[in-house]
Formats: structure tokens, sequence, C-alpha cells
């Protein structure tokens, strides 16, 4: 069980974070934006391109909320649970944007752009380390048409996701060259040094990211962007591989308290990696706002307050799309 610190000073994760700045970004997110968001969602004159763009900056600050709170210190089993909230919120973008549905296609982030990278391999990498192995074949959904074309990517994806291949091109060289090298490398001292390299050239490979010494910026109003420097996916990458990280753990972009989670963590049995081809599954039944019901029944909304609907097979799901607590997803109770 964590250690759940109750001094902020001594529970925060990095040295930049105010406890005023955390609070006050979080209030303004819980009880002012998102009310606002949920209001303009639903109204009927708003335009496709503008509920796509409202979505997308939705599923931005969501993500930026789940790295906030653990640049803060909040327990790891809690941030767990937390990203379920975040695939939601891309995935209502990915909707939007016409990069899942029936017909498939692009992607909402593009690899070519560091800035739109970062993103996809650090939302992996998290996924990874918090253990919800779970999510990751939702979350590969959204980069549609970047599939088996960066060989970060796929590394982290590959042992949880059937029928990916071994990929020797990746879109970006700093840091992730020396990653590479480390994976490839048979001896297990190499393997430490280059991750550490790698891991120490992260911070200043992002320089131009708009995330970028932001800690310098921001004050108990709530102003600044900074939510925390983390190499989420490089972490991963150790974890995944097994690689030594006594040389570099006390770095202060690496996660090493999440590291040491997955490491010890043990599945349960509703989060199990996806299973072999062929072997039986139990699904549970999902739809979004809008999607026709797949099932006649009762049907309930966690961000709704626990919401409960009865609703016709092919029915229309009703919204909002974004409820009180985040992105709203209607699960099947019964019958």
């Amino acid at each position: 069980m964590e250690d759940i610190k109750t001094n902020f000073l001594e529970r925060r994760r990095q040295p930049f974070l105010t406890e005023g700045f955390y609070k006050t970004w979080v209030r303004e997110t819980f009880e002012i934006r998102r009310r606002v968001t949920a209001e303009e969602l639903a109204d009927p004159t708003l335009s496709p391109l503008g509920r796509k763009y409202m979505l997308e900056g939705h599923a931005s600050e969501t993500t930026n909320l789940l790295h906030l709170r653990y640049t803060a210190g909040e327990p790891i089993e809690k941030l767990r649970g937390d990203l379920d909230e975040v695939v939601e919120a891309w995935e209502a973008f990915a909707k939007a944007a016409g990069v899942i549905g029936t017909q498939p296609a692009g992607s909402i982030f593009g690899f070519g752009y560091r800035s739109e990278y970062l993103p996809a391999v650090l939302l992996v990498g998290l996924t990874i380390l918090l253990r919800r192995e779970d999510l990751l074949p939702r979350i590969d959904a959204l980069s549609f048409s970047f599939r088996g074309v960066d060989a970060v990517y796929e590394e982290l994806v590959s042992p949880f996701i059937p029928g990916r291949g071994f990929v020797d091109t990746w879109y970006h060289a700093e840091p992730y060259t020396e990653a590479l090298d480390a994976i490839d490398s048979n001896d297990p001292n190499e393997q430490s040094a280059l991750m550490k390299e790698a891991v120490e050239r992260w911070y200043a490979s992002n320089e131009g990211m708009p995330f970028h010494g932001t800690h310098k910026d921001i004050d108990d109003e709530g102003h600044g962007g900074y939510f925390g420097y983390w190499c989420f996916e490089l972490a991963a990458l150790c974890y995944l591989k097994n690689i030594d990280d006594s040389r570099f753990r006390n770095h202060l972009t690496y996660p090493k308290d999440l590291v040491d989670f997955a490491r010890a963590y043990r599945a349960e049995p509703d989060r199990q990696p996806p299973p072999e081809p062929g072997a039986a599954t139990f699904q549970v039944l999902s739809a979004r706002p809008g999607e026709p019901c797949p099932r006649e029944g009762v049907w309930f909304a966690v961000h709704l307050r626990g919401k409960e609907i009865r609703m016709r097979q092919g029915e229309t799901m009703p919204g909002p799309e974004i409820g009180p607590s985040g992105a709203v997803t209607w699960y099947f109770k019964g019958p």
C-alpha cells in the first residue's frame, strides 16, 4: 500500500508545483470550465467543427489534469481510475474527427510533429505504467493511420496488441535513438547507460514544446501551463524491457514510483492484457451519446452521477457528451 503523505510539499513529486496553483487549477477545471464546456456542447447550434475543437480541448485538459495529479502526489491507485476519463475524452474527439467509427481512418495524433507525437507516446507510456493494459487497444485506435511506422510506439504497444511486427524506423531521433539502442543491446550495463542518456536528454530534446519551461511562470492564481515533466514513455520501456534504472531513477523527469508500481503490480481478473485470438472473452457493452443502442435494457452513465435509463435497441443514446465529471459513456446494466 502506498505511503500517502498529508503535507503537500512532501507529497508532490516535482519541486516546482505549488499547492495554490494545484488547487486553483483543479477547482477551475471542475467547477468552471467543465460546466461551460458541457453547456456549449449541448447547444444545438454548435457547428461540427466547433464541436470537434471543443472536444479536442477537453481531451487535452483532462490529460493535463491527470499529469498534474500525478505531479501533485496523488495516490497511484486513484490515478488508475482517472485514466478511464482521459481515454473517453480522446475517443469523443476521435469520433468527431472521423478517426474511429464504422470506417476508421486517420489519426488524432500526427507522429511527424513532436507536439502531437509526444502526447501519444506519453499516454501509452502512462497507461502501461498504471497497468491499465485493458485500455491500450482503445488508445491504439486513436492513431489508426500510424500503426507499424514508429519503432518507439510499436515497442510500447506490441506486447499487448497481437499482430504487431518489428519496425526499424522512427520519427524523432532525440532522445529515442539512445532508448532504442538500449533495447537492442544484450549487455545490461550498456542498456542502463544508454537509457540513462535518453532520460537525461528528454527534457532538453523537448525544447520548443508548449510545456517546456512552464514551471517558471506558474502562480497561485492558476496561471501558467506547468503540469509536470515526465518521460512516461521511456520509463515504460524500462519496465517492459526490464532495464536496470538504478543509475537514473532519481532523475527529475523519471517517474520511479510508477515503474516500481508497474513491476510490483498483479493484474486484477477484469483487467488482464488482451486475450489470445479464439479465447473466450467477457465484453462490457458501452455506447457513446449519439450512437445507436446496441441492446435493449437499462443503461447507466458514471459521469452523469450514475443516471440510469431504459433504451430499446437501435435508439439513439442520449447526451450530453460531457457530464459534470467527464466525458459520458453509457454502460449496459441489464435487461
